[in-house]
């Protein structure tokens, strides 16, 4: 989520056949009893707790971090349980440019769970797309059809789940709309009782209204009419301040579930409105570079160099591992059921901004600026001479920022539709998100801090360990 939750995230099981799952097992803390024997000889624990969590979030051996919330939740049930409980955080291996840095499908859950001892009892918690497998999953199993019998489960725990149902308890205060992607087919069955959602208002995976995100609403129901989805293409970015050679990917990645493909709407629509706040000022410091450079201008080249880094990093954020066809696409799919006309202004927009070679603009960026830096530096320090000649290698770099970015920020049509959404998902704005911000009323979807979660992991965790120690 990313909602980088980081932010974001959110099933219909990937083409991909069943990865190997990573575990991490924690073995510290209070003493435990002795372990029961599995079906193979094998010492089962008593408790395994297996940790799901969603696109962009995954193991620190992807290079991704976990959801804070459940990491606190492992790190607190080992301290607590010791070696009576196994604490597993499943992980995908498979790993597409398209979903990031990839989420656990259905088919890679049931298998964990399938393979598990027999006589260790489970708690299964899921954030994000990790949420949404984890709440299928557990359906079935309430209802006599999944892997382990629902007498085994002993918590549930549905954190940001883009399928949450309103009348599904919830660990603390109840927010207002569903999960986005709309409720289960079935009920938890035998396991409602043992099920919770962990929802925070304005999380637009969780808590959305047709009223307050008319455009995701407009989305949702468009995917639920088509039966897949592919990608055709992703561009990957990385941060403007970080050199980087990596070229823009092309990938076909089969079917995408309706979660998978509303998380990637949901990053972009979250940093879109900031980035078109920007183009206006964009253009004009792409258009002074020439002239700044031609007259040896070290103070102008560090303040542009420095000023464009500040305005691309929310095209950057938004667009770091997104398939931006894709979205614009979904969107495309979803403006004749869009009544605000949001949704097609912002599928033109990202339709031209996936054109660009993002990446290739965050490498010339930041060499710009270590270049203007470096001159910058050696100017302040009175020695004119050196800060003119470590502008030496500048010009071939801007002209080359200026060609990748020419189809997007010279001429009229592209400023004139980003002025046009910025003017239709600001007018009214000014509702509270629950966050300290602000939410556009014209089709905008308010940007949900995925930090808020931290605060709640301490609920979570009561809730889980009374399920525990009632099984004791």
């Amino acid at each position: 989520m990313p909602h980088n939750h980081t932010r974001s995230t959110r099933r219909a099981a990937h083409l991909a056949l069943c990865a190997a799952i990573a575990a991490t097992t924690g073995t510290a803390g209070v003493a435990a009893a002795e372990p029961t024997p599995g079906r193979n000889g094998a010492q089962c624990p008593r408790w395994t707790a297996l940790l799901v969590p969603g696109t962009y979030e995954t193991t620190a051996a992807s290079g991704q971090a976990m959801p804070e919330i459940l990491a606190q939740l492992g790190q607190s049930l080992t301290a607590r349980y010791g070696s009576d409980i196994e604490v597993r955080t499943l992980a995908t291996t498979t790993t597409t440019t398209t979903t990031g840095a990839g989420s656990v499908s259905a088919t890679e859950l049931t298998a964990a769970v399938s393979g598990l001892c027999s006589d260790t009892r489970v708690v299964v918690a899921g954030y994000g797309q990790g949420a949404e497998v984890t709440g299928d999953l557990a359906a079935s199993i309430g209802n006599s059809k999944g892997p382990i019998p629902a007498s085994r489960i002993v918590a549930v725990a549905l954190v940001s789940d883009p399928r949450r149902d309103p009348t599904t308890t919830q660990i603390g205060t109840p927010v207002s709309g569903q999960g986005v992607t709309g409720s289960r087919s079935q009920s938890f069955g035998e396991l409602t009782e043992r099920v919770r959602a962990l929802c925070l208002e304005g999380d637009s995976y969780c808590s959305t209204t047709a009223d307050s995100s008319p455009v995701l609403a407009a989305v949702s129901r468009a995917l639920a009419t088509t039966s897949a989805t592919s990608a055709p293409a992703t561009t990957t970015a990385k941060a403007p301040t970080t050199t980087t050679s990596a070229p823009t990917t092309t990938t076909s990645t089969g079917q995408l579930s309706a979660s998978q493909v509303l998380a990637q709407v949901v990053t972009v629509l979250n940093g879109l409105a900031s980035f078109t706040a920007n183009v206006p000022a964009i253009i004009n410091d792409l258009a002074q570079l020439p002239g700044l450079i031609a007259n040896s201008d070290v103070p102008g080249l560090h303040r542009v160099s420095g000023d464009l880094n500040n305005q691309f990093n929310p095209l950057v954020a938004m667009a770091d591992g997104l398939d931006l066809r894709l979205v614009a696409r979904a969107l495309k799919l979803a403006a004749p059921l869009d009544t605000t006309g949001v949704a097609m202004i912002a599928a033109e927009i990202v339709g031209v901004l996936a054109g660009l070679d993002i990446s290739r603009i965050a490498t010339d960026i930041g060499q710009a600026q270590e270049i203007a830096w470096t001159a910058a530096e050696r100017l302040a320090k009175g020695d004119p001479v050196a800060a003119i000649l470590a502008l030496t290698g500048l010009a071939p770099i801007a002209a080359d920022l200026l060609s990748t970015t020419a189809t997007a920020f010279t001429g009229n049509g592209f400023p004139a539709l980003t002025q046009t959404y910025g003017t239709a998902t600001t007018a009214g704005a000014g509702a509270p998100t629950g966050t300290g911000g602000t939410a556009p009323q014209n089709g905008a979807t308010p940007v949900f801090d995925g930090t808020a979660y931290d605060t709640a992991a301490p609920a979570l965790t009561d809730w889980i360990e009374q399920a525990i120690d009632r099984t004791k």
